[in-house]
């Protein structure tokens, strides 16, 4: 017991200039100089290599961790989902995590993420067999939360309000989800990561900043929505200098709704962006519409087309909707839809 005490009190007395001197290090990394301290204190005049030997089984009958095993978290929330996967944290568990694939599908969610069911409606009991250490929830997803509690503790994080949803929202919720994984690190990462994308799509987007574009979703082929100031979409046009051609109001999900024909009432010149996923059997239909073919985005020099970008997401779907924005639009070659 007395070696135990001395032991505890060597460690307490030097991890603080350990600390100190490591900076932003791992606690790992902490730990293992820790450890080499401890050696140096236990060495004296035993034999080569045995003060290390007994500072291990010291540091091991104290109980000490080297590492701590990482969260297993469930969420309903995509944006929430994407941000986990993108700082090395991904789900146990995901609802429509199928679903996801088509509508978010960046980053993609691994094997181990199971399918919870429904996003609004998840399968009880397949999360309380999961097991989840914790839920990380959006408000959307409030009135889950009572059921949730049953299960295990629920922390809630907001990438987006009523009013939409910002950059610097954007940023804090990431840095806040960081902080409840306790990987604030990796939560840093991101956000470099996430200028340095937009950074450079500006560079390669610069000669469409006199250009209107115009972002959009087929409902069906006689009905859109139009992305407009309070989008993800639009926060990352900000960030690229490019000019929306959708000044009318949005609601709090960042769009409206709109009709084809009100396609014509965008300026001219405008560069229509089609994000999918969209039903099958919008593309076919609009080549039978009268009103399509009179429009000039029915030619493929006033439209792109671009794979998946999660129009409610965060910094991961802002990184995607930008690469793709920079690859997309220099060229007039057009994916299939």
């Amino acid at each position: 017991m007395k070696i135990r005490l001395v032991f505890a009190k060597m460690v307490n007395k030097i991890k603080p200039s350990i600390l100190k001197k490591q900076g932003s290090e791992s606690e790992n990394e902490m730990m293992m100089n820790v450890l080499k301290w401890v050696a140096k204190g236990f060495s004296g005049s035993l034999k080569k290599g045995q003060g290390c030997l007994k500072a291990i089984s010291l540091w091991l009958i104290l109980g000490v961790p080297f590492a701590h095993a990482a969260p297993r978290i469930a969420t309903s929330d995509w944006a929430t989902a994407e941000t986990l996967a993108a700082i090395g944290h991904a789900p146990v568990s995901l609802g429509d995590k199928r679903a996801y694939r088509d509508w978010v599908n960046y980053p993609s969610m691994p094997a181990h993420t199971q399918d919870a069911g429904l996003r609004f409606q998840p399968n009880l009991a397949h999360l309380y067999r999961v097991k989840p250490d914790f839920f990380v929830q959006s408000p959307w997803f409030a009135f889950l939360k009572p059921q949730f509690e049953r299960i295990a503790p629920v922390h809630e994080i907001q990438f987006a309000n009523e009013q939409g949803i910002t950059y610097p929202q954007v940023l804090a919720a990431t840095r806040k989800l960081g902080q409840i994984v306790g990987d604030t690190a990796a939560a840093e990462k991101l956000i470099r990561q996430t200028d340095e994308t937009l950074f450079q799509a500006a560079q390669t987007l610069a000669p469409y900043r006199q250009r209107p574009v115009a972002v959009v979703q087929f409902v069906d082929a006689r009905h859109l929505r139009i992305y407009g100031k309070t989008s993800l979409f639009q926060v990352v046009l900000d960030k690229l200098s490019l000019n929306n051609a959708w000044t009318g109001a949005s609601n709090q999900w960042g769009f409206a709704p709109i009709a084809l024909s009100d396609l014509s009432q965008l300026p001219p010149q405008t560069l229509l962006i089609i994000v999918q996923p969209h039903p099958i059997n919008v593309r076919p239909n609009l080549a039978k519409s009268a009103l399509w073919q009179r429009l000039p985005f029915s030619q493929t020099q006033h439209r792109r087309v671009l794979p998946p970008s999660w129009s409610y997401g965060a910094l991961p779907s802002m990184q995607q909707f930008a690469r793709l924005l920079a690859e997309k639009l220099p060229s007039e070659k057009e994916m299939p839809w």
